[in-house]
C-alpha cells in the first residue's frame, strides 16, 4: 500500500509539472536587427525588394518571444493569417524597415508572413486578436533603436573598416542602457563582420531590458572576432 501510494504521489507530482510547464508563457522577445551590407558581402549575392534598393540602414530580422531558458515555440496555432490589408496602414514602414534581401526578388511580404506565421503567432497573448500590434510595435522599437546613427555618433561608420567590438557594444548600451548581443557573420575573404544586433524586449512593456544570463548562453558562438569589420551597403 505504502508503495502504491509513494506511486500515486509521484505522478500527482509530474501531472502538476506537466500543466505548469505547458501552461508557462514566453518571458522576453529577442528584438534582432541586421546590416544589410553584411548579409550581402557574407553570401556574395543577395537580391533587392522590388521596392528597390534598401537604405544603408540597420534593417529589422525579427521580433521572436523566448522563455528564460532560452527555448522558444514556432508554428502556434492561430486563426490569424497573414493579411496585407490588415496591415496597409504600416505597409510604407515596413517596406523602409523590414525589406526582404532574399532571392529571387519580392515584395518582402513572404519575409513578414514567415515572420508573422513562424515566431509572431505564438507572442498572440500579448498581440491577440490581430497581427496589427506586432508589426506596430516592431516598428516603434525599430525608432527607439537606430543602431547605426548610435554607432556613427560613436565614430563607427559603414566604411569597411575594423571597429572594436567591445566599443560597438558599449555605443549601444550607453544609448539603449544595456549591453547587446552581436552576431557577426564573415566576408568574402573570410574576415569577422558586423551583420546583427540583438536587444532584449520586456513580455508586457515595449521596452528593452537586461538579456537573460542563460538565454543568451543558448545563442552559441557570436561568431566575433575582437575587431569586427563594418562593410559599406
Amino acid at each position: 500500500m505504502k508503495s502504491y501510494h509513494s506511486f500515486f504521489v509521484q505522478l500527482l507530482i509530474l501531472e502538476c509539472l506537466a500543466i505548469a510547464c505547458g501552461s508557462q508563457a514566453y518571458n522576453f522577445f529577442y528584438f534582432i536587427q541586421q546590416w544589410p551590407g553584411s548579409a550581402c558581402h557574407s553570401t556574395g549575392r543577395c537580391c533587392y525588394p522590388t521596392t528597390g534598393k534598401p537604405a544603408a540602414d540597420f534593417s529589422i530580422s525579427g521580433f521572436r518571444p523566448y522563455y528564460n531558458s532560452g527555448q522558444y515555440e514556432i508554428y502556434c496555432p492561430s486563426n490569424d493569417s497573414i493579411n496585407p490589408s490588415k496591415l496597409s496602414d504600416l505597409i510604407p514602414k515596413l517596406h523602409a524597415n523590414w525589406p526582404s534581401l532574399a532571392c529571387p526578388s519580392s515584395d518582402s511580404t513572404s519575409l513578414w508572413t514567415h515572420e508573422w506565421t513562424k515566431y509572431g503567432t505564438c507572442s498572440m497573448s500579448r498581440y491577440d486578436p490581430t497581427q496589427h500590434s506586432y508589426f506596430q510595435e516592431t516598428l516603434v522599437l525599430k525608432g527607439r533603436a537606430n543602431i547605426l546613427q548610435i554607432l556613427e555618433n560613436a565614430g563607427i561608420r559603414p566604411n569597411g573598416k575594423f571597429y572594436s567590438l567591445a566599443a560597438i557594444k558599449s555605443a549601444i548600451k550607453r544609448t539603449i542602457g544595456y549591453e547587446p548581443w552581436i552576431k557577426c557573420n564573415t566576408d568574402a575573404s573570410g574576415k569577422s563582420q558586423l551583420y546583427q544586433v540583438y536587444l532584449c524586449v520586456g513580455r508586457y512593456q515595449v521596452s528593452f531590458e537586461e538579456c537573460p544570463a542563460a538565454a543568451l548562453s543558448k545563442l552559441g558562438n557570436s561568431g566575433c572576432s575582437s575587431a569586427v569589420k563594418f562593410p559599406a551597403f
